[in-house]
């Protein structure tokens, strides 16, 4: 497929709300999309499914995570189209280093049922729920990709599910909703929706240690069940130094990435959640010892005044796993 010549049917198709210009394009078709070949998390970023200018650049970005977005950014007018947009370009391009992510409408929105039947067909790395609030949700929306794997002789699991945990019920939730499907990945923290929900001034989330608390407690019960952690997104996103600051202080929590909404913003991130020369070489030398130390048959080592044993080593070999080569 042309993809100038979609991009500037899909414009027309959104100036005029036409959505039946895209149909030319529209194969009906199911993709068979290849898994990323190493997962990183440093950088997520998020793309409207109405915004053109956008969708024809975003692939060409050094990011981790392409959201492409269907909830709120979308107006409800608007929704249909970004639905048909989004599932003709998905299906149409293909991506090694780039996880595809579709973030679509709650479960219990009027939205959701489309916002699948339009996007299952395009195979998307994952489907994004918004607004998560029970392991109900979650299995919800398991059992559908699960029927739609089934019907088209796809392996099971092969489309994965990212959560947004963004209100005080999800808080409390929070082990029943990882632990609710194999499919569960990656869960996001709203900060901004958390602290609407919970009657909380936003104007505190960079002071208060109760923002520090929520991201202490979302990182440590994410990481119990093996679910990756990103961080919540900096609005202000002319303030790179605020930015930079934040994804420091969140790494230093225990976050893999970072939600971004700017390419600046994605830059960072990579950077600052990317292990540092140092660390790789010190990783590197400890893996070394530690092996040479266990076909020696011994317990553990010493290396600069560190005494290696498993734990050490098992750190070093996940410092390593952070490595794009």
């Amino acid at each position: 497929m042309e993809l100038e010549k979609f991009f500037k049917t899909a414009e027309e198709a959104i100036e005029n709300g036409n959505i039946e210009l895209l149909n030319p394009f529209d194969t009906e078709r199911t993709v068979l999309r290849e898994p990323v070949k190493k997962l990183f998390i440093r950088s997520a970023i998020l793309v409207s499914g109405d915004r053109i200018k956008h969708l024809k650049k975003i692939l060409e970005r050094d990011v981790d995570i392409v959201i492409f977005n269907l909830e709120d950014g979308v107006a409800d007018k608007n929704k249909p189209i970004a639905r048909k947009i989004l599932k003709i370009f998905l299906s149409n391009i293909s991506t090694e280093n780039k996880q595809i992510v579709v973030r679509i409408n709650p479960v219990d929105s009027p939205f959701f049922f489309d916002d699948i039947y339009e996007i299952l067909p395009a195979m998307p790395h994952v489907v994004r729920l918004s607004k998560v609030e029970t392991a109900e949700d979650v299995i919800a929306l398991d059992r559908i990709i699960t029927s739609f794997e089934k019907r088209n002789n796809i392996k099971e699991n092969t489309t994965k599910i990212h959560l947004s945990i963004e209100t005080g019920k999800a808080v409390q939730n929070l082990p029943n909703i990882l632990s609710s499907s194999k499919r569960v990945e990656t869960a996001y923290l709203g900060i901004l929706d958390l602290f609407s929900d919970l009657n909380l001034p936003q104007s505190l989330i960079k002071t208060s240690p109760t923002a520090k608390f929520l991201k202490a407690h979302f990182v440590t019960t994410c990481r119990s069940y093996n679910i990756h952690p990103v961080a919540p997104a900096y609005q202000e996103y002319k303030d790179i130094e605020g930015f930079e600051k934040e994804c420091i202080e969140d790494k230093l929590i225990g976050f893999n990435g970072k939600s971004c909404i700017s390419i600046k913003q994605t830059e960072i991130a990579n950077r600052i959640f990317s292990p540092s020369e140092e660390e790789i070489e010190k990783a590197k030398k400890i893996v070394k010892l530690y092996k040479k130390a266990k076909n020696e048959g011994k317990g553990g080592i010493t290396f600069e005044e560190l005494f290696i044993d498993q734990p050490i080593y098992k750190d070093a070999l996940n410092t390593l796993k952070l490595l794009k080569e």
